[in-house]
C-alpha cells in the first residue's frame, strides 16, 4: 500500500482550544503547516463542543463550511436566509463562511472547512459495511475517520491490508492518489456502535 499513506492520531494527542461557543479540536489541516488563526489553510477538519445555548459562528470569508452533529442537538440559523433544526449523525449542513450563522442549542459536532479549489464531502459510516473510498476527478484525495466509538478498521488494497484498532475519540487520515485504477476498500468491523464514526472526503480539484 506504498501509494496510501495512513496517519493515526489517538485522542489524548489532539489538542484542544477554546472558542466563543465551547472547546474545538482540530484533527487535521492541510498544508500540515498551515495556521488556521490566520485563516491561512487549504482544508481543516475539526469537532466542537458548544457549550452555551446560543453561540455564533466564526466568520470565515472564502470558506465553505460542512457541519454533522455527533451528540445533542441545535436549530442552525444563517442570517436572512434559512433555520434549519438538526439531528445527530444524520443531517449535514454545507454553508458559506461569510454568512452569518448562528446556533440555539448545545452539541458536539463534526467540521469541514474548504477553501476554493478543493471539494468535500460528511458522512456518518455504519458497521460491518465494505465503504470503497472515493475516486472524484482530482489531483489528490484525504479521507478523515473519526471514531465515535470503538471499532476495528481496516483497509485494503490490491490484496494487502492494514488493520487498526480505534477507541472513541481516535482519528485515521488516509491519503492517496485517486488516479490509480485500483480500489481502496475500508470496513469497520467489530465495532462497539452502529454507526461508528464518521469522515470527511476531501480532494483537490483539477
Amino acid at each position: 500500500m506504498s501509494t496510501v499513506n495512513i496517519e493515526i492520531k489517538r485522542k489524548d494527542e489532539l489538542t484542544q482550544k477554546k472558542w466563543s461557543g465551547g472547546v474545538t479540536t482540530q484533527l487535521a489541516i492541510w498544508p500540515r503547516e498551515a495556521d488556521y488563526a490566520a485563516r491561512s489553510f487549504d482544508w481543516r477538519v475539526s469537532t466542537a463542543v458548544i457549550e452555551e445555548d446560543s453561540s455564533i459562528f466564526t466568520p470565515l470569508p472564502g470558506i465553505h463550511r460542512h457541519l454533522m452533529l455527533l451528540k445533542g442537538g441545535i436549530e442552525l440559523t444563517h442570517k436572512g436566509k434559512e433555520s434549519r433544526l438538526m439531528l445527530p449523525l444524520a443531517d449535514v449542513e454545507e454553508f458559506e463562511g461569510d454568512w452569518e450563522t448562528s446556533s440555539a442549542g448545545r452539541c458536539v459536532d463534526f467540521n469541514l472547512m474548504t477553501a476554493e479549489g478543493y471539494g468535500g464531502k460528511l458522512s456518518a459510516l455504519a458497521a460491518n459495511k465494505k465503504i470503497t473510498l472515493p475516486t472524484p476527478r482530482a489531483s489528490a484525495c484525504w479521507y478523515a475517520l473519526y471514531a465515535v466509538a470503538g471499532l476495528t478498521a481496516e483497509l485494503r488494497k490490491d490484496g494487502r491490508f492494514a488493520r487498526a484498532a480505534l477507541e472513541a475519540g481516535d482519528f485515521i487520515l488516509i491519503s492517496y492518489d485517486p488516479s490509480e485504477k485500483s480500489e481502496i476498500e475500508l470496513a469497520l468491523n467489530r465495532a462497539a456502535a452502529d454507526i461508528p464514526a464518521v469522515c470527511a472526503a476531501v480532494w483537490r480539484e483539477c
